[in-house]
C-alpha cells in the first residue's frame, strides 16, 4: 500500500507540489536520482504505477512503471524480467519504447517512453464512441503495431483501450506487456493454453482455454476489433464472449448466418455504417479460423478509406519532428544511464517543487476533470454528496484526495487542485476497471456538478505548469 500524504495547490498558473514521503514511496516533486524529478501520476492499476519523470536540465521525460510486489514474490519478480526482456527487444513507431530497467530496495522499475497524449480511452465518448475519421486513423496503427509484434512470434494477449497511449501527436502507441508471450520461434508455431486478458476483450477461445489451446494472432485481433467497436459505438457488445451470454449468442447467430436479417437490435451493432459492421463482421467471427486475417483487415475497404484530413488533437510541430523524440534527443546518454543504472534513488523526507520558467515536459492533457466556482474543501464536499445519491464509497486519503469505489469492479480516485481566486481543479482517474465503465461514471459526476461548473482558463496547460 502506498503511503504518501500530499497536497497542491495551483497558484497563479503556476504548480506547487508540497509534499511528505514515508517509507520508500515516491512522492511527485521529489528526485528519483539526481536530475529527476518526479512529476505526474500517470496511471495505476493491480501491477503497481506508473509515474512522469522530468529531467530538470533539459526537460526531457520519461514514464516509470513500478511493478508492485515484484522484489518480494519470486514469481512477480521473474514475471517483471520476463516482460522487460522481451519489451526492450521491441522497436515500432506504434509500440511503447521500453528504455531501460532496475531493481532496487524490492521495487522493479522500467523505464518507458512517455506518451503525453494519455490514454485511447480518454478519447472515447460513453454510447458515441469517436467520429469514423479518428477511429480509422488509430485503428490503422494498432493493426500496424500488431503486425510488428507478430511477426516478431509475439502475442499482446491484452489489448484495450486503456493499453493503447497516445503520444503528443496523437499516435497510437501499444503499451502494458506484462501477459505478453512468445508464441513462435523461426518456422514454429506453439498453442497458447492460459486464460489471460481483460474478460470484455477476450476472445472465445482463450475463454475456453486450457481445455483447447488456442492460436495467438486471432486472438489478439479478436481484442483489436472489439477496440474498434468502442471507438465507433462507446460501448462494449457482451461482458464475455460465451454462450451463456445472450448478447454473444445473438451476435454469433447473425454473424454466422443462422439468423438473416439486420443485425442484433440488442448492442451497438445498428450505430455502425454498413462498411464498418461488414468489417466487424469478419473480424468477430466466432470461430477462429473463420477470422479475418490481419493482412485482410488492412486490406479492407473501411480500413483502406483515405481519411479527409488528419486526426490531431494538438497540432504537429512545424519541422515535422515527433514530439517524444525531439524530448528524447535532448537527453544524453550519459543523462540516460545514470537514470537506469544509478544504485541509490534520491530520498527526502520533505520535497518541494516549483516548476516556473524551467525545462519541463508537458503533462498529460486528461479529459477527465472539472474546473468548478468553489474552494476545493466545498468542492469535494459537493462530490462526496453526489457520491453518496449513487451509492458509490469513498474515503478521503488526504484533504485533497479522495478513494473512490463504484462497485467493486472500478475504482478511481478524485483530486482538488486549488486554482486562480476560490477555483477548484478537479481531477479524476482510474485506479481499476474497465475505462468506458470510467468514463460513464466520470459523465454521471459531472453532470451533479454542472452547478459548480465554471469555464477552463484560456490555456489550462499554463494553469498545470
Amino acid at each position: 500500500m502506498i503511503r504518501t500524504a500530499w497536497s497542491a495547490e495551483l497558484l497563479d498558473s503556476s504548480l506547487m507540489l508540497q509534499v511528505t514521503a514515508r517509507g520508500r514511496t515516491m512522492a511527485a516533486g521529489g528526485e528519483f536520482v539526481d536530475g529527476w524529478l518526479v512529476a505526474q501520476v500517470l496511471g495505476e492499476g493491480a501491477y503497481g504505477e506508473v509515474r512522469l519523470l522530468v529531467h530538470a536540465r533539459s526537460g526531457a521525460a520519461v514514464a516509470l512503471k513500478v511493478v508492485r510486489g515484484a522484489g518480494a514474490d519470486a514469481e512477480a519478480q521473474a514475471g517483471a524480467a520476463r516482460e522487460a526482456a522481451l519489451h526492450r527487444a521491441l522497436r515500432h513507431p506504434h509500440v511503447l519504447r521500453c528504455l531501460g530497467e532496475r531493481v532496487h530496495a524490492g521495487q522493479h522499475y522500467m523505464f518507458l517512453e512517455y506518451a503525453a497524449g494519455g490514454e485511447l480511452f480518454d478519447r472515447i465518448e460513453p454510447d458515441l464512441g469517436m467520429c469514423e475519421a479518428q477511429a480509422r486513423r488509430c485503428w490503422r496503427q494498432l493493426l500496424a503495431g500488431l503486425q510488428y509484434l507478430h511477426a516478431r512470434g509475439v502475442a499482446h494477449r491484452d489489448i484495450k483501450p486503456e493499453n493503447l497511449l497516445l503520444d503528443q501527436n496523437d499516435n497510437v502507441k501499444i503499451s502494458d506487456f506484462g501477459m505478453a508471450t512468445l508464441f513462435r520461434h523461426g518456422s514454429r508455431e506453439r498453442l497458447l493454453s492460459r486464460v489471460c486478458g481483460t474478460v470484455p476483450y477476450a476472445a472465445p477461445e482463450v475463454l475456453r482455454a486450457p481445455a483447447a489451446p488456442y492460436r495467438a494472432p486471432p486472438a489478439d485481433l479478436w481484442a483489436a476489433a472489439l477496440v474498434l467497436l468502442a471507438m465507433l459505438a462507446g460501448e462494449l457488445p457482451w461482458e464475455r464472449a460465451c454462450d451463456d451470454d445472450s448478447r454473444y449468442a445473438e451476435w454469433c447467430a447473425w454473424s454466422e448466418g443462422v439468423v438473416r436479417g439486420g443485425p442484433p437490435a440488442r448492442g451497438p451493432w445498428r450505430k455502425l455504417s454498413a462498411p464498418a459492421l461488414a468489417l466487424l463482421r469478419r473480424a468477430l467471427a466466432p470461430a477462429p479460423t473463420a477470422r479475418a486475417p490481419l493482412s485482410a483487415l488492412l486490406d479492407h475497404e473501411w480500413v483502406r478509406h483515405e481519411c479527409e484530413r488528419a486526426w490531431r488533437s494538438q497540432p504537429a510541430r512545424a519541422d515535422g519532428c515527433d514530439a517524444t523524440d525531439a524530448a528524447a534527443g535532448a537527453l544524453s546518454a550519459a543523462d540516460m544511464d545514470a537514470l537506469i543504472s544509478s544504485s541509490q534513488p534520491a530520498a527526502a523526507d520533505d520535497l518541494l517543487l516549483r516548476a516556473s520558467g524551467s525545462a519541463r515536459a508537458p503533462l498529460v492533457r486528461r479529459m477527465t476533470r472539472l474546473w468548478l466556482r468553489a474552494e476545493p474543501s466545498r468542492a469535494l464536499h459537493a462530490l462526496g454528496l453526489a457520491l453518496r445519491r449513487r451509492g458509490y464509497v469513498w474515503r478521503r486519503l488526504h484533504p485533497h484526495l479522495l478513494a473512490i469505489e463504484c462497485g467493486a469492479e472500478l475504482h478511481m480516485r478524485a483530486c482538488a487542485l486549488r486554482y486562480g481566486a476560490g477555483g477548484t481543479l478537479l481531477e479524476f482517474r482510474r485506479s481499476r476497471g474497465c475505462g468506458l465503465q470510467f468514463k460513464r461514471r466520470f459523465v454521471e459526476l459531472r453532470e451533479a456538478l454542472r452547478p459548480l461548473e465554471a469555464p477552463p482558463p484560456d490555456d489550462d496547460d499554463a494553469a498545470l505548469s
